[in-house]
């Protein structure tokens, strides 16, 4: 059968493209719902929305990365999606019955304190749908349909960010309308990406094979149990420690301080957007590498890489920090003043995230996936224990810093869990852990001067108030400005020796005068 997938770097490239242009539809959209909904009913909408993200990323049992890597490899094997189609209902069943449980008020008030309860069926449905559209965009990526499911998934966005919009103009934007826009968006993007496979399919005269036989289902079984259950222990462990901590802070604090750290959340997410789109391109790297016994070259593109995606990381965390007050006028306006502190912390969070990426995937294309598993039970520890004394009140042997708490509990683990990712990395792949450790520390002080230094220079020539979108906006050109500079006067700022960035400026330039 010939086939027309088109070129694996295109498709990246649209992926790549389909990521940037999700930037200001994600912005413009948790700009809008901290103002509408209000600092506590935006706390228990986070709160019941990540219960049940959780809950479905723990039933998934890496089911789905099972899927994906069994369907790359026989794309004409579509009774593959009927048995997926099958463990799909049995998810979703399984999920519905913890919704309608805790509607059930003694079980409901202690699992979701100090919310309505009739959250519970409602954000059960969003968390199914979000997870289904993950599972069938990654099932187009394994078909070579990436560029397809990225055009359809971008104007979805563009229309279901307009909707939301009007909503909030008309002042009708509250949690019954954002929850039928999010459902309408969401189950509009997930049938799209199966008429994509369904259109697929009948183009190249593959048959759907929506009845399996008994033998046929039994072997799946096997396949997916064998590939799944080693990683059943890591993923228990990190469902029971997601939400046992933001059960922690809105036991004790409330839907407000959920509220605050949600904020702060989201605009941490936002900082890793612009990194997102770029992990997969080297993780793919590092696979094929293994794939050759080439650990050398494994080693080469963490050196070289891993800190060029930190920096691009810091210098969106390092603005976020320093522009905190102004971030959080923007995003929350006066009634989330509060959440300044979670907010200029968890700036810090996706620094970490582009390493950990990259440093995991040298365990999943090594087969190393028990260090993973033991670094997980490990992290259960020591994060559950940090999370009880930063957010616990003084008289339960906590701090009580609530929100302020979990931020820098959630910032202190991924920072020691990702290096001690890179130490063990480090020896069996030739790596300079104490290299890359330097470099992470002295790039995030030297980036956070320039940051501040913008902000104060602006501030200084009276372009505006400390929150006005104009003074915000000259400190990030003069931001930006600063750390080209810096890049030019110290290439190791990026991983680079000054040989290398002559040498790569050397080839951009041209390409630049033939585009």
């Amino acid at each position: 059968m010939q086939t027309t997938t088109p070129p694996l770097a295109q498709r990246y490239v649209f992926k790549l493209l389909a990521n940037i242009a999700s930037v200001p539809v994600y912005l413009v959209m948790e700009a809008l719902l901290p103002r509408a909904l209000g600092p506590a009913m935006y706390g228990n909408y986070s709160f019941a929305t990540n219960l049940f993200q959780q809950l479905f990323g723990f039933l998934d049992m890496v089911t789905s990365t099972c899927f994906y890597n069994a369907l790359s490899r026989r794309q004409e094997e579509t009774a593959l999606i009927s048995f997926y189609l099958r463990l799909t209902l049995f998810i979703f069943a399984l999920a519905a019955l913890v919704a309608l449980l805790l509607l059930y008020e003694p079980v409901g008030a202690l699992f979701m304190p100090s919310m309505p309860l009739w959250l519970a069926p409602l954000a059960a449905l969003w968390a199914f749908l979000t997870w289904w559209g993950r599972v069938l965009r990654s099932m187009n990526d394994a078909l070579g349909l990436t560029i397809s499911s990225e055009i359809i998934r971008t104007l979805i966005s563009l229309l279901a960010l307009a909707i939301l919009v009007m909503l909030f103009l008309a002042e009708e934007l509250n949690i019954w309308s954002l929850f039928g826009q999010q459902y309408l968006m969401l189950a509009a993007t997930a049938g799209a990406f199966f008429w994509v496979t369904i259109k697929s399919c009948r183009e190249r005269n593959v048959p759907m094979h929506l009845q399996l036989a008994t033998e046929k289902i039994h072997a799946y079984r096997r396949e997916f149990f064998n590939y799944s259950h080693p990683l059943l222990i890591q993923a228990l462990i990190s469902f029971l420690m997601l939400t046992f901590e933001r059960w922690l802070l809105q036991w004790f604090n409330g839907s407000a301080e959920q509220g605050f750290f949600a904020l702060s959340q989201k605009v941490s997410m936002a900082c890793f957007l612009f990194v997102s789109a770029m992990t997969p391109l080297v993780m793919r790297e590092l696979s094929i590498a293994w794939g050759q016994k080439d650990t050398k070259a494994m080693g080469h593109l963490i050196t070289r890489f891993a800190p060029l995606l930190y920096v691009v990381a810091a210098y969106f965390s390092c603005f976020t920090l320093s522009e905190g007050q102004a971030l959080v006028n923007l995003f929350g306006g006066d009634q989330f003043q509060q959440a300044l502190l979670p907010v200029q912390i968890m700036a810090l969070y996706p620094l970490h995230q582009a390493y950990g990426q990259l440093a995991g995937s040298v365990f999943h294309a090594s087969g190393k996936t028990h260090i993973l598993r033991n670094i997980a039970i490990i992290e259960c520890i020591y994060g559950l224990a940090l999370t009880w004394l930063f957010i616990a009140p003084t008289n339960c042997l906590g701090f009580g810093l609530g929100a302020t708490g979990l931020a820098i509990k959630t910032v202190c683990v991924q920072f020691i869990t990702v290096n001690v990712y890179l130490f063990i990395a480090s020896r069996f792949i030739p790596l300079n852990f104490l290299h890359n450790l330097r470099h992470q520390i002295l790039s995030l002080g030297f980036l956070l001067l320039l940051a501040f230094a913008g902000r104060e220079l602006t501030i200084y020539l009276e372009l505006g108030s400390a929150t006005s979108v104009t003074r915000f906006f000259l400190s990030g050109v003069s931001y930006t400005l600063f750390v080209v500079i810096a890049c030019f006067i110290f290439p190791q700022l990026l991983g680079f020796k000054r040989q290398e960035l002559r040498e790569l400026l050397h080839r951009f330039l041209p390409w630049c005068k033939n585009n």
